[in-house]
């Protein structure tokens, strides 16, 4: 390792089989001192934490915890200098029962808060639907984006309609980028 190369040691929430981790990891960055590596991950279902495995850390199958988030020993983790979470998107979809925080899904979000208070990564990507915005007549959005900015964070919301990037569908999502408070990481404007 070059005395300049900074390593992301990235914990992953509602991982699913690794759409983020597998960006993140091999993704081209402009400044080659920086590289992003799997530390740990969680999700539910098993299927997907075997697909997860196999796709991101083979090599480190004990790295997944596959079990449900509310029951997840988050003291127990490890440190992290980023973290991914997709919370679940049920809840805010406008193609389902549009519960918000009402639903049994919508408050996941606040696992990841938890994470962030507790190891303070750098940075943070967060990714849910488009409905989010309207959930709870904009309410959830607006408490979501106010619960990561108390956690220590500058954020910055954008949707993404992903017909506009070259993908050949219509998927409308949400990220969420947060920067953690005087880290020292400047953001373009």
């Amino acid at each position: 390792m070059k005395n300049s190369e900074k390593i992301f040691r990235l914990g992953e929430l509602f991982c699913g089989p690794g759409g983020l981790a597998l960006g993140a990891t091999t993704a081209k960055i402009e400044n080659s001192d920086y590289k992003i590596i799997h530390k740990w991950a969680n999700d539910y279902d098993r299927d997907t934490c075997d697909t997860y495995i196999r796709n991101i850390c083979p090599e480190d199958s004990e790295s997944v915890i596959c079990g449900d988030v509310r029951k997840l020993d988050i003291d127990s983790l490890g440190d992290i200098d980023a973290l991914a979470f997709g919370f679940p998107c049920n809840d805010f979809s406008v193609v389902g029962e549009q519960k918000g925080f009402n639903g049994v899904y919508g408050p996941l979000y606040t696992y990841g808060v938890k994470v962030l208070k507790k190891y303070q990564p750098l940075w943070f990507l967060a990714e849910n639907v488009g409905g989010l915005k309207s959930a709870n007549d904009g309410k959830a959005f607006k408490k979501i984006q106010e619960d990561l900015k108390n956690a220590g964070y500058r954020i910055y919301p954008n949707l993404y309609k992903f017909e506009e990037y070259g993908v050949p569908q219509s998927r409308h999502r949400v990220i969420i980028v947060g920067i953690r408070e005087a880290s020292g990481i400047m953001v373009g404007e």
